[in-house]
């Protein structure tokens, strides 16, 4: 099945309670250090992915212990690699102490089932996760629900952990968990934008645009190792606007092409056998990615229910109906909601760019004689540095005839290294070419804005 909505990324986070005296989880667990040496209570099958990591199999439910005695029960990234979602839970170690008594009071046992425990299930990419085998095989041959997205995503991951079977409830109610039972915590809506790259948009934001107002962050979504002899890309990548460090907004422009190398070699690169074929053959695709010549640029708008903050899902979702707590449904399924991820794409670069990106578009003919900044260091070196230096002061908004008298008198540089500095860049045609990026650049960000319209 193609799923081609724009939400991509969806987090659920809501409180639960555990009955059945807690056994029913603890039970199941298998520890990190056992899953090492293979030693797995309740195992799955990595048919599809393990080449990449090694291990054929993975546990159902992994479990860590802190130093503080609470255990973080949560699926290993190779079930995240394999099944396309991850769970995650802290639970307190006095519970897990309580569930292994022989015999407990009246008082343990309410404890057990009174503590509230928040459950966290993360699906990295709902695109990426409908073209997975294991969601194919779930569709094809166990799934009978209804035709929503919703029904499909949640029956998927039910099928795999019965929450049931766990002993995991509503907390509110003695009531099985249900897929609007867990809020939304994280909304990502996103869309591929190709024939530009990343260091085009920090470019032409530089010089265009709203971001001064706005707290501009780069941002790495790739870390390099200095210790694996790894080649990653440890630059940034990627581009982030949000408003202080606790934003429920947060619009992004990053390299998606680079994005998938680096997660192949974080989620499949073996972390104890460096010198084997499967590390080799993630350094390859790292390397690859890093010399070759991308050109899927990603757009994403990132939505949050922060504490302490207004909730940026309700708020952005509301204004499309009536103000109410927005569920999985209806970011998937509710058709008054359709529109909405494309309101919140066009209103991400309206506030960005401003009117710039409302205006008809110049229609430049691409790579006829653009130039990037990158390419004129590239092919000038030192010279490039002064033209580079040039091209800001016009970006400020200096006029040309003011420019090299603002260079001579105020900056007290020499007439003739003026002079001399002019004709270069007039002989060569560099301002005109550094332009023509910029406009080729904002052309495709206004062709995006009118198609979301």
């Amino acid at each position: 099945m193609n799923y081609n909505g724009l939400v991509d990324t969806i987090k659920l986070r809501g409180p639960v309670r555990l009955t059945k005296g807690g056994g029913a989880l603890f039970s199941r667990i298998t520890l990190n250090r056992d899953y090492k040496v293979g030693n797995i209570k309740n195992a799955l099958p990595t048919d599809y992915t393990e080449y990449r990591h090694g291990y054929n199999e993975v546990p159902e439910i992994s479990a860590v212990q802190q130093y503080n005695g609470n255990f973080h029960i949560h699926t290993h990234k190779n079930f995240i690699a394999e099944y396309g979602y991850g769970i995650f839970m802290s639970v307190p170690g006095t519970l897990y102490y309580m569930s292994s008594l022989p015999n407990r009071t009246a008082k343990q046992d309410k404890m057990l089932t009174g503590t509230k425990i928040y459950l966290d299930i993360n699906i990295p990419s709902v695109s990426g996760l409908f073209l997975m085998p294991r969601m194919e095989d779930y569709l094809a041959s166990k799934y009978d629900g209804g035709a929503s997205i919703s029904d499909m995503l949640w029956g998927y991951i039910t099928h795999i952990h019965d929450w049931e079977r766990y002993g995991i409830r509503r907390y509110d109610f003695d009531q099985a968990l249900e897929k609007n039972d867990l809020g939304l915590a994280q909304v990502d809506i996103a869309q591929n934008i190709n024939g530009r790259l990343v260091k085009d948009v920090m470019e032409l934001v530089s010089a265009t645009g709203y971001y001064a107002r706005k707290d501009l962050r780069l941002w790495n979504n790739t870390d390099g190792e200095g210790s694996s002899h790894l080649t990653t890309y440890q630059g940034p990548n990627g581009i982030e606007f949000r408003k202080g460090k606790k934003s429920t907004e947060i619009y992004k422009f990053y390299d998606k092409d680079l994005q998938i190398g680096q997660s192949y070699k974080d989620s499949h690169s073996p972390i104890y056998t460096p010198n084997d074929a499967r590390r080799i053959a993630a350094k390859r695709v790292v390397e690859g990615m890093e010399k070759k010549e991308r050109k899927v640029l990603r757009y994403e708008v990132s939505l949050r229910r922060v504490t302490s903050r207004s909730n940026a899902i309700d708020r952005k979702y509301s204004k499309s109906a009536e103000p109410k707590k927005i569920l999985l449904t209806d970011v998937l399924d509710n058709t008054i909601y359709s529109r909405t991820p494309n309101s919140i794409l066009r209103d991400g670069l309206l506030a960005i760019f401003g009117g710039e990106v409302e205006k008809e578009m110049t229609n430049i003919i691409v790579g006829e004689n653009e130039m990037t900044d990158t390419d004129v260091l590239k092919k000038y070196k030192m010279k490039g540095l002064k033209y580079l230096g040039v091209k800001y002061l016009i970006d400020q908004g200096t006029s040309n005839d003011k420019l090299w008298r603002y260079l001579n008198k105020d900056c007290q540089i020499n007439y003739e290294v003026v002079r001399r500095l002019r004709n270069d860049m007039k002989d060569e045609g560099v301002i005109g070419k550094m332009k023509d990026n910029h406009i080729a650049t904002m052309d495709t960000l206004k062709r995006v804005y009118r198609e979301l319209g």
